[in-house]
């Protein structure tokens, strides 16, 4: 959720009141998480409903301006000063990497379970790292000079080796399911492209990925589709590809 600590404070005050010295005592510390946590089997929840599955990537980026008092010493934190920068790099580039995989995948050949699956399909790792390269450039005219390149594409291919992570086991249909958020005006695809025509930047990539999406129609195990994207399909996509831009992308 981007601005979640703005978000957050509205609605606490909302509850303690104006008069309450919010600002002065609370530090709303937002953090942006990069943790990949696979569906939990019926077997495993069955197990221990509170053991969680996930990957060893142990880094977590959070506000270095919202703390009232001195950052903890603790390993793995990584405190930004432009939070907002570092949010939009996890929606804009691990986000929308996760999506033009899963979409680029599922077209390519409906078998693939596996996001692991796809990638290992070099046609549609470069595809997606391109994608995700595209991003990368808007990413840097939009907050120039608190990223470069190298960092960004070292960053991609870390990411893409995670995604094809095969004991993580994370699949197409997890990654890709509830398109009414995730084709949503601010989300991964379209906020990102949005993002790119304010700069008057090619985003063609990015806008394959998205229309991609238009068509990903993954199942379950049990072969059922996600809720919401039965109904993305009936009352959007059945009103063709103009209807969902405006509707859906915004």
């Amino acid at each position: 959720m981007r601005d979640a600590a703005e978000y957050f404070e509205k609605e606490i005050v909302k509850i303690v009141g104006n008069d309450y010295p919010f600002k002065k005592l609370v530090g709303l510390v937002e953090t942006s998480i990069g943790k990949m946590v696979p569906i939990m089997s019926k077997k495993d929840m069955d197990e221990d409903i509170l053991q969680i599955f996930a990957e060893s990537y142990n880094n977590l980026i959070l506000d270095k301006k919202a703390f009232k008092n001195p950052i903890p010493n603790v390993k793995g934190l990584s405190p930004k000063d432009n939070m907002k920068a570092w949010v939009d790099r996890k929606s804009f580039i691990h986000n929308l990497g996760h999506a033009a995989s899963s979409y680029l995948g599922y077209l390519y050949d409906k078998k693939f379970v596996y996001l692991y699956e796809a990638l290992a399909v070099k046609e549609l790792y470069s595809q997606t790292k391109e994608t995700m390269m595209q991003a990368s450039e808007i990413l840097m005219k939009e907050y120039p000079g608190e990223f470069t390149k190298k960092d960004l594409e070292d960053h991609i291919d870390d990411l893409l080796k995670r995604f094809m992570n095969k004991a993580l086991g994370d699949t197409i249909y997890r990654v890709g399911r509830d398109l009414l958020r995730k084709l949503g005006p601010e989300d991964r695809l379209v906020g990102t492209i949005k993002k790119g025509l304010k700069h008057n930047m090619n985003v063609d990539k990015i806008l394959y990925a998205l229309v991609c999406g238009f068509y990903f129609r993954a199942t379950d195990k049990s072969g059922a589709m996600f809720d919401r994207d039965i109904e993305f399909v009936s009352k959007y996509f059945n009103n063709g590809i103009e209807y969902i831009l405006v509707n859906v992308c915004g």
